[in-house]
């Protein structure tokens, strides 16, 4: 690579066997180091969201000490072609083998992979079949695919522990797939395929790691935590065998599937520090083989880059129809998440709001997925939501009006800057965040103790002696208080004048404001099984900022019966999505 190296990432189509790969690649500043260029290998299916900002943070903590970094959405994944049920190990090896190669005659060569949990499996066959492979990084390895596969089946049997007609082992769903049937857990279906060759995936024999340096990272609870027993003992294994691995630990949180957003900063540091003090033996590897990138022109769903605030947000733009009249801006929620939404929800809906001609662009917001800068939060999102709109037109002149879509915090986001922009019509609100500690109690209160009061097994406990009453007695009277102080507050609250500023009122009256000033059209969809949306309906009826404001025959309300937050069966995405593309296109 010649010239000067613009130190902004660069998100760009690869062209994969079954389709377009959403690529990422983050070039080094300055002078590059002679080790080359990293290659990532992605965890597996929620994962992949919980942990792109850590990957994000670490590419741009190696593009500072001259590496670069490629990340690229396997077929079925992320912001990729294809759907999740049709991929397979096999497809997502080929995958990534491209992706070498384009790192290896576009970049600064490669012989160096960084594998996140699932992924230490696959950059394992990747280094056995490819010689040129020196480095491996391992973040929180899994090294038995059956068990890595047995846990994720478990998600499904505790989401359905109190349905009648539940599927109870994780050998029945095993048993599914051997008849041919795809698998859903936690709003991903699992082809047949795929679920064989998990079972078959191991690393326990050192001689796959071939003569490749492995850097084992293991992220711990506190300084005085022990590496897992299982870990340890894989460690040891390898070590006794010849195998040239170095287990290091860092103090963070477990990223890789917490519900919330969660960095581990030492992590970035320790691998940063690995990495610099590496020396190839040959040099970083290199190949005249060629992967084709998918043209701009000819792409349906085009990776773009755009300012806000001094910082590059990162987004998908799905083109629609160029003589399209009406756009739809996707807002990501807050928590672990990114563009793709959780089990790629967004994309899919993108997709279908594309296919019906409304182009649409999907982004994160800053400090979130790929873009960069700070994280501030759905409050403090009104630059991000400008910019994105401004981007959707600029890519797509003709659009006359924009709909904003978000889920949870990004709805209350919304709410907070729709009424201030002429362009924006219409708006999405799944599920709408109010919370409160007085409102979550409202909810606690009706939903939790009462049902507990009225269960069998509650009173079964208590007659047993296997209940703190004294302990549970204390909880209740605390979430009273807060019961009672959010009575009050909404009893008092109002939106104040149009030309109030609402920034510094209190969260449910604030969002109140902000749907009473938009005079578009709004579609309020709610789910039939999560607390926020309970929540939600808690503090609406309570407060006096909300009178009356529901039944405004310009606010359309959808409820999707026994859905969960994110919609994670294919039933309900599926109905969620058909709500919206209907709604959208009816006005």
């Amino acid at each position: 690579m010649s010239g000067p190296v613009s130190t902004d990432p660069r998100p760009f189509l690869l062209q994969g066997s079954r389709g377009a790969l959403f690529a990422v690649y983050f070039p080094p500043a300055g002078t590059p180091h002679p080790a080359g260029d990293v290659l990532v290998v992605p965890p597996f299916a929620e994962e992949m969201n919980r942990c792109r900002a850590m990957l994000s943070l670490q590419a741009r903590a190696l593009a500072a000490i001259g590496i670069g970094t490629l990340i690229v959405d396997p077929y079925g994944t992320g912001d990729s072609a294809g759907e999740f049920e049709d991929g397979s190990w096999a497809i997502w090896r080929d995958d990534l083998t491209r992706a070498l190669a384009w790192l290896r005659r576009h970049g600064q060569g490669c012989s160096s992979l960084l594998a996140v949990r699932l992924g230490a499996l696959m950059a394992a066959e990747l280094a056995e079949a490819d010689g040129r492979i020196e480095h491996l990084l391992y973040w929180q390895p899994v090294l038995n695919g059956k068990q890595f596969h047995t846990q994720f089946l478990r998600i499904r049997i505790a989401a359905e522990m109190e349905q009648p007609d539940r599927i109870k082992t994780t050998n029945e769903l095993r048993a599914l797939s051997a008849r041919g049937e795809a698998v859903e857990v936690s709003g991903y279906r699992i082809g047949p395929a795929l679920s064989g060759e998990l079972d078959r995936l191991a690393l326990d024999d050192a001689a796959r790691l071939g003569a490749a340096r492995v850097d084992w990272f293991e992220v711990l609870a506190a300084a005085d935590s022990v590496v897992p027993p299982a870990s340890a003992k894989a460690h040891e294994a390898f070590r006794a065998a010849g195998a040239d691995v170095h287990l290091a630990t860092v103090v963070g949180p477990p990223f890789w599937h917490v519900h919330e957003r969660e960095l581990a900063p030492e992590l970035i540091a320790a691998t940063t520090a690995c990495v610099q003090a590496w020396r190839c033996r040959d040099g970083a590897a290199r190949s005249t083989t060629d992967v084709a990138e998918v043209p701009a022109a000819s792409a349906a769903e085009l990776p773009i880059t755009f300012g806000c605030a001094g910082d590059l947000l990162c987004g998908i733009l799905h083109r629609g129809r160029a003589d399209a009249r009406r756009g739809v801006v996707i807002v990501v929620a807050g928590g672990p998440q990114y563009r793709a939404g959780a089990h790629r929800q967004f994309v899919g809906l993108a997709r279908r709001l594309a296919a019906q001609g409304h182009p649409v662009l999907r982004f994160d917001l800053r400090g979130m997925g790929d873009s960069s800068g700070r994280y501030v939060g759905f409050q403090q999102s009104e630059p991000d939501l400008r910019a994105a709109i401004d981007a959707l037109l600029a890519q797509t002149p003709r659009l006359d009006e924009v709909v904003l879509l978000g889920e949870c915090e990004s709805a209350s986001g919304i709410l907070f800057y729709a009424w201030k922009d002429a362009r924006v019509r219409g708006t999405v609100l799944v599920n709408p965040w109010v919370r409160t500690e007085e409102g979550q109690a409202q909810v606690i209160i009706k939903h939790y103790y009462l049902d507990r009061l009225r269960s069998r097994d509650f009173w079964r406990q208590v007659r047993a002696g296997r209940y703190d009453v004294k302990a549970s007695l204390s909880s209740l009277v605390d979430v009273v208080r807060a019961y009672v102080r959010g009575r009050r507050m909404m009893a008092k609250a109002s939106a104040g004048p149009a030309e109030q500023d609402i920034s510094g009122l209190p969260l449910p009256v604030k969002t109140a404001a902000g749907l009473s000033r938009f005079k578009g059209k709004v579609l309020l969809m709610m789910s039939g099984r999560d607390y926020i949306a309970r929540e939600f309906d808690e503090v609406t009826a309570a407060s006096r900022a909300w009178d009356g404001l529901l039944a405004d025959p310009r606010i359309v309300r959808r409820d999707i019966e026994g859905a969960d937050h994110t919609f994670s069966k294919a039933a309900w995405k599926n109905a969620a999505a058909g709500a919206v593309v209907e709604w959208i296109g009816a006005w």
